[in-house]
Parts: structure tokens; sequence; C-alpha cells
């Protein structure tokens, strides 16, 4: 701990170390740089986690007090990363071979399925990994999950995900975060849905009612619908979605469910980054029951409701915010949640009856 204490002696004054279990409890003074004090300690939050320390700041009746954890460094399991995508890879090429139909293009090849639905998938965490590589918070190698393919009932991939082992250091930090990653998989998967569309089947109603191969989808993004209507979808016709399309919508729905403002999903992130902990928590059990009395009405919104519901239950409906208490949310964190807005509203689910 002495390396951890050292650094924090390059920024601020020391009044007081206390050891205690696992931790120590660092009384400061004042600083020894000039600027924003906000700057100041976030700086020494990048100077600390690079030396394997993790800071918490915290105004109490005593002053200023940085506590600093200093667990186990956890491994960078590379082997393991790597054996989870070639699993997933698998899966997920499994998946498309289900839906695949060569005779009509690449669009509907098994390997349009699998860039059109891991590749907005990586992109997504990338963008996590990026600013929580730019603020040097603790985080994990990317992992992708592999899950049964499309032949049993699931879609190939659980997705992927990062742990994030520390908090990020402030809350400007914390929505810029969680934006990132669903507006860059967004932005990777539009161009990837328009091609997929473009070499989709438009069928008359009658002939589609006909054919005893076809599944109905009962919600659609509306960014899905959007983009039918600039490609110049006829209102009366039935899209059967290419498999490159059909990944583009699910990677859609996957980013809604993740843009669900409740716990520590992204959206819940983003939140709990412009307001304080007691107004999140009360936000994540307003919308865990809207979407349980929503789905009452509207049945292809229970999976939306129970994820909400799932994930309420896992966290109280918590969160812990920044490891710098006295932050407060900035131009970026209002950028970020017009941003989140957006997304929110574009990936929306709405049941085809109402599209």
């Amino acid at each position: 701990m002495i390396d951890c204490v050292e650094v924090v002696s390059r920024y601020f004054e020391i009044l007081e170390v206390k050891r205690g279990a696992g931790r120590l409890a660092v009384s400061l003074g004042l600083p020894l740089r000039g600027g924003d004090l906000e700057d100041i300690m976030s700086s020494l939050y990048k100077d600390l986690t690079t030396a394997g320390c993790y800071p918490y700041f915290s105004r109490e009746e005593a002053g200023l007090i940085l506590y600093i954890h200093r667990p186990e460094a956890g491994a960078r399991r590379w082997a393991t990363a790597l054996a989870l995508a070639a699993a997933t890879i698998t899966t997920v090429y499994m998946s498309g071979l289900a839906l695949a139909d060569p005779s009509k293009g690449l669009s509907w090849s098994p390997l349009a399925y699998l860039v059109g639905l891991l590749l907005p998938l990586l992109v997504h965490e990338m963008g996590h990994w990026l600013v929580m590589r730019l603020n040097r918070v603790p985080a994990s190698l990317p992992y992708m999950i592999p899950a049964p393919p499309l032949q049993l009932g699931f879609l190939g991939t659980f997705g992927a995900v990062i742990n994030m082992r520390w908090l990020p250091p402030t809350l400007d930090s914390l929505t810029v975060m969680a934006v990132m990653g669903p507006l860059a998989g967004f932005v990777a998967a539009v161009p990837l849905a328009v091609l997929g569309l473009q070499h989709s089947l438009l069928l008359p109603p009658h002939e589609a009612a006909a054919r005893g191969d076809l599944i109905g989808i009962p919600l659609m993004p509306l960014v899905m619908v959007l983009l039918g209507d600039a490609l110049g979808f006829p209102s009366d016709s039935v899209v059967v979605l290419s498999p490159l399309a059909f990944a583009s919508y699910v990677v859609f729905i996957v980013t809604f469910l993740n843009l669900i403002p409740v716990g520590m999903l992204d959206g819940g992130h983003i939140v709990r980054g412009v307001v304080g902990e007691r107004l999140h928590q009360a936000i994540s059990l307003f919308v865990v029951v809207a979407s349980l009395l929503a789905s009452v009405y509207i049945p292809q919104l229970s999976l939306f409701a129970l994820l909400a519901l799932l994930i309420y239950m896992m966290t109280g409906g918590r969160h812990p915010g920044a490891a710098i208490r006295i932050s407060t949310p900035g131009w970026k964190s209002v950028a970020s949640t017009l941003i989140y807005t957006l997304l929110l509203v574009l990936t929306l689910p709405l049941p085809l009856s109402l599209s």
C-alpha cells in the first residue's frame, strides 16, 4: 500500500493514513496542484488505477477522504477469450445455416448472419472498452458468450461482456462510457440493416399466408420500420428478412434491452450519471412496474418486462455511481443523455399492428 500513498502524495497533502480491512483511508489536505478539484482527482484516479490501486473519494464530516482498495490483479485470460470467441463464431455460423439460402446471394449466407450479428455486438463492447481505457478504468478483456444455435431455439450467442472491475472516475465518464457502446453498435448495425433489407423478400399478404415456412415477428424496432419506408417498401407487403437483416433486427432489439433505465444496464448507468442515487432507484422501480403493466395489454412486451424485473431483483435498483463522489454531471452527461434518448426511440420495438 506504500506505493499507493506515494502516488497520492504527488497530488494532495496527506493529513492521516488509517489502515483497515483490505483498504486504506487517507485524509486529504490541500491539493498540491492548481485547477479544478474534480480534474485533479480524475488525474489522481488514473495514476492510482495504473498502479493497481482502486480509489474511492468521499466528502465526510472529517473532510475529504480517499479510500484505496488493492485487490488481487485480475489475469488477462487471453486463452479463455479466444476459446469463447471460437465457440461463439461456431454457434452463430450454425444458426446462420438455418436461415441460409445460397441461391439468393451473399446476404442469405450463414456468413452474412455471422457478420451482421457479431460485428455490431463487438463494436458495442469496444465502444465501452475504449472509454474505459481512456479513463483508465480497470476492466477485463471483451468476452463473447456462446449460446445454442437457432436450430435449438436460441440465436447462437448471448452477446459479449466486459467486466468493469472498478467504478469510473466521474459521472461524466460514467455516462460517456455507457452511451458509447450502444451508439457504436447502432452505427455499425445500420448500414448492415440497409444492405440486409435491400436483399430481403417482399411478398403479397396472400402469398405469405400460403407459405407454411414463415415465422411471424411480433415486434419491429422503429429504425427498421423507418429504413423500410426509406427503401420504398409497400405498406401492404410482407417482408421476409434476409439472414443479414434478421441479424440487424436482433442487434436493435438487444440494444433496446440494454438501454432500459434499470439497475446497471447501460440505460441505468446513464440515468445514474445525471440523477442522484435515490431518484435512480425510484426510476428503476417505476420502469419495472410500468413494463409489467404494459405487458398485460401488449403481451409482445413480456420479454422486456421480465428482463427489467430480473435486473431490478439482482441489484435492488441500486447503482454505486462514480468513484469521485463529489463529481457532478457536466455537458458530457447532457450530450450522452440526448444521444441515449435518440437511441432509445430509434430502437423502440413496436408491435407490428402499430408499425
